[in-house]
């Protein structure tokens, strides 16, 4: 089942774990790893404007950024039109919003513990991440 991801929530939760200078890359990165152990689809949201050279695919992750719609409108889109699975969230507006239709919603620390389970996996290679990473021409930067 493909889970929707509040990216802003999740940052929040993960701030004293995450020591990445840019850590939407990151969170992207880890989110790219969680669906391609997981065999799901992830897609995380981001609100405000896309960076510039940030890639919106990564494996069976994308990345979406709001613009000057918030992240939690589109998430609610998404969910109204009919997606399943799962909504990762801290907000509990959003997660009232959402709640009660074909979505279980999850908490952002709960997710951090799932991602945080997962880079302890034997079986998460390091180097299928960076294959997912470079898949994406954004991440490719000409030198």
């Amino acid at each position: 089942m493909p889970w929707l991801i509040d990216g802003s929530n999740v940052l929040g939760a993960l701030r004293a774990d995450l020591k990445a200078v840019e850590p939407k890359r990151e969170l992207a990165r880890v989110a790219a790893s969680f669906a391609r152990l997981r065999k799901t689809k992830v897609t995380c949201y981001f609100d405000g404007p896309e960076p510039p050279s940030f890639a919106r695919h990564l494996g069976a992750a994308t990345i979406v950024f709001s613009g000057t719609r918030s992240a939690d409108e589109l998430i609610v889109e998404r969910v109204r039109s009919g997606a399943s699975g799962y909504v990762v969230t801290s907000d509990r507006e959003l997660g009232a919003r959402v709640g009660g239709r074909r979505v279980k919603v999850i908490d952002a620390a709960q997710f951090v513990r799932e991602l945080q389970e997962l880079e302890r996996d034997p079986d998460a290679s390091p180097a299928e991440d960076w294959n997912a990473y470079f898949s994406d021409p954004k991440n490719r930067q000409k030198f």
